[in-house]
């Protein structure tokens, strides 16, 4: 459920964004029929896709310096929180890592702003780091915090997306319980083909839901280890070129050799479309 998308921005449901990066979230839940409010990012490239890209909301830098003296209310918080502490192909320090670690500045944000909905991202690493007691701590944290709520592993690749890429999402009400229907299924396995099923050809390399550039572990990832074979007619002996644009699917997509801070922006973003299937449940909840 959306808003239409003729309302004025000041008559919306309001987000903030932490770790805003550029902006996959709030795109999301813009979608839905949201306004971002606040943006908060401390790379420099990112705040200015974001300028561009949200020139109605306020950015700011660091997460360990914004609260109620800079901030306004917002009615829902969003942010995926840094990875790099859980994932497996880091040390995995957890919690205790300098930049998972700044989950408790989220902590202390819901504390100060008390929004309405808070929805969290994160690779899946964080349910088994340090045999899940730091995903314990999420939740306890969390609930200490007042929100109750829940959690689940969605892929990219059931969102009409050609990758596959699994994050954990959770999503908390301050005093009441988020929407049952994000526990549902967004779609039926079997409605998405996937590299064992036969194909035509020639079949573009998008779409092949597959571990590519947005996917597993790394934002410059392209097929380790032979995940997925392209096959395309008449180019036995030419290497297939994959070029997209940024508009394809509302981030950039494919592999700019000459702007890899580009693909590395475009790696750890949220997925658009996974942020408004869950923005649109919290819609409906917020109109009840």
């Amino acid at each position: 459920m959306t808003l239409n998308p003729d309302t004025p921005q000041g008559n919306r449901p309001t987000v903030g964004s932490l770790f805003a990066g550029i902006g996959g979230f709030d795109l999301g839940f813009e979608h839905a029929g949201f306004t971002t409010r606040w943006q908060v990012e401390i790379d420099p490239l990112c705040r200015a896709v974001l300028a561009d890209r949200f020139p109605h909301a306020q950015q700011l830098v660091d997460v360990r310096e914004v609260g109620t003296h800079n901030l306004e209310p917002v009615d829902v918080l969003v942010g995926g929180f840094p990875c790099q502490d859980l994932s497996s192909m880091g040390k995995q320090r957890g919690l205790a890592g300098n930049r998972s670690g700044l989950f408790f500045e989220v902590c202390r944000l819901l504390r100060e702003l008390q929004p309405r909905w808070v929805v969290l991202e994160n690779v899946t690493g964080l349910l088994a780091c340090n045999d899940s007691q730091d995903f314990q701590t999420v939740v306890q944290s969390l609930a200490e915090c007042g929100y109750v709520g829940l959690w689940r592993v969605l892929d990219a690749r059931y969102f009409g997306v050609p990758q596959a890429r699994r994050r954990v999402f959770l999503v908390g009400g301050l005093g009441r319980q988020p929407p049952m229907e994000l526990l549902a299924d967004a779609a039926a396995v079997a409605a998405v083909p996937g590299p064992s099923r036969s194909q035509s050809i020639p079949c573009e390399a998008d779409r092949w839901p597959a571990n590519t550039l947005l996917a597993s572990n790394t934002p410059s990832r392209i097929a380790l280890g032979c995940e997925v074979l392209v096959a395309h007619a008449g180019l036995r002996d030419s290497m297939v070129e994959r070029g997209r644009a940024a508009a394809d699917h509302g981030l950039c997509l494919g592999l700019d050799a000459a702007n890899f801070t580009e693909a590395r922006a475009a790696g750890n973003a949220v997925v658009p479309q996974v942020a408004q299937w869950i923005a649109g449940h919290l819609m409906r909840a917020i109109q009840t």
